[in-house]
């Protein structure tokens, strides 16, 4: 029976075949190869590779196959019979190729120090980058491969590549195993890097390597209990933040109360037309007008003195009724009051009107028991020496005055500039 010789060699296969031997073995020099892309004809004689053809349309002349002619020894010119085998090999991309590890990795898990067993699954892509290699390698006497055929091929290595690289890079990376779903494109950029290598062995290009999933021991009771304790550090540490910026923003609000409620008081001053000094003193003489106790009212002298020097915009309504109050009462001690313009507990005078001054020099004062050049009067209403630096009975710090005119005066002054008296 005679061989058929064919005129044309083309690929037939579908788009799914990465590797398609054509069926025809017999051959002259004046048949034509057709090569389309992007794919790759092989030319197979006595199990070598005679020659390699890229994408394009060829004439099967001797000029241009000076491989088959040394080694089928074709003559030059004329047509000449020669015997083949030419696979036809898809360049293209093949993607979503599933993989998976058939057991479960033993590992110490970097973060608890926690033995732990996993396992993973996810898909790949690859190309035949090495149509000569790849053939002869992989196909033998194969007629086609198909993708999921190439990747039962390599299952064995990707086995054994995944379940070692998988542990070791989690130990690397320091990946915690309950937030390794968020690092799986690390884990699979390290994985495509190490594999590469054993697909170029094999003239196959690794183009994406994917680890889709990371598979826990979900029924383990010691990976559970490990779970659910980390899930508890987490939410406690969250609830101690929390808790924190809490009580930050409460104290800032607090801060921004104060501050307004001063800017608030400092507004109403300005339109009132009366300072902190003068609200200090209103204060106080709401303090000894509410005592009902003779001792404090044997006091009010002193107390006058004092708002007469520190809150000159008192009305003389008030002073008058503290007058009133005054008489109506049996004091055993003399009251004696300040004068206008000296100062008291180291408040330095303010202004004061014409009607406010004799609003107050109109309260009688006595004289029998007059105060003595060498004392001054503490804010409680001790009569102490005027040297003294403390109050006795309260313990409230006394500015130094000058013994000759009562001025408030520096603590380190030598003499008064007021009335050039020598200080002791």
């Amino acid at each position: 029976m005679s061989l058929k010789i064919w005129e044309v060699i083309k690929y037939e296969g579908n788009n799914n075949t990465l590797v398609w031997k054509h069926e025809a073995e017999d051959f002259n020099t004046s048949s034509t190869l057709i090569v389309k892309e992007p794919m790759e004809a092989i030319f197979f004689s006595n199990g070598q590779i005679a020659d390699v053809f890229q994408a394009g349309k060829y004439k099967l002349e001797t000029g241009n196959i000076p491989i088959l002619r040394r080694l089928l020894e074709i003559p030059t010119g004329g047509v000449s019979q020669f015997h083949c085998q030419v696979y036809f090999v898809n360049k293209v991309e093949i993607m979503a190729l599933r993989w998976g590890t058939d057991s479960k990795v033993q590992f110490m898990e970097p973060t608890y120090n926690f033995p732990m067993e996993i396992g993973a699954r996810g898909s790949l892509s690859i190309r035949v980058k090495d149509s000569a290699a790849f053939v002869t390698r992989l196909i033998g006497a194969e007629n086609s491969i198909m993708p999921e055929t190439i990747v039962r091929y390599f299952r064995s290595f990707i086995q054994n590549r995944v379940k070692s690289q998988l542990a070791r890079t989690i130990k690397e990376q320091q990946l915690n195993i309950f937030e390794i779903d968020t690092q799986l494109d690390i884990l699979s950029d390290v994985l495509r890097d190490r594999l590469r290598t054993d697909f170029d062995t094999y003239g196959v290009e690794l183009m994406q390597f994917l680890i889709e999933e990371v598979v826990r021991p979900e029924d383990d009771y010691n990976y559970m209990r490990l779970k659910d304790l980390a899930a508890k550090r987490y939410t406690d540490i969250f609830e101690a933040q929390t808790q924190s910026q809490v009580e930050i923003i409460r104290e800032q609000t607090e801060a921004q109360k104060r501050i307004i409620e001063s800017q608030s008081f400092a507004k109403k001053r300005e339109l009132e037309n009366y300072t902190y000094q003068e609200e200090r003193g209103f204060d106080l003489a709401e303090k000894v007008a509410e005592n009902e106790s003779v001792s404090q009212f044997a006091n009010m002298g002193v107390g006058l003195g004092l708002m007469a020097g520190v809150g000159g915009a008192m009305s003389g309504t008030m002073i008058g009724a503290m007058n009133s109050a005054m008489q109506a009462v049996q004091t055993p001690q003399p009251v004696v009051a300040q004068p206008f313009g000296v100062p008291v507990m180291g408040v330095t005078p303010v202004p004061v009107s014409p009607a406010v001054e004799a609003a107050v020099t109109a309260v009688p004062v006595q004289q029998d028991a007059p105060q003595s050049a060498d004392t001054k009067v503490c804010q409680c209403g001790a009569v102490i020496g005027i040297k003294a630096k403390f109050c006795p009975e309260c313990g409230a710090k006394q500015p130094k005055l000058c013994p000759g005119c009562g001025k408030v005066v520096s603590e380190t002054a030598k003499f008064c500039d007021e009335c050039g008296s020598k200080l002791g």
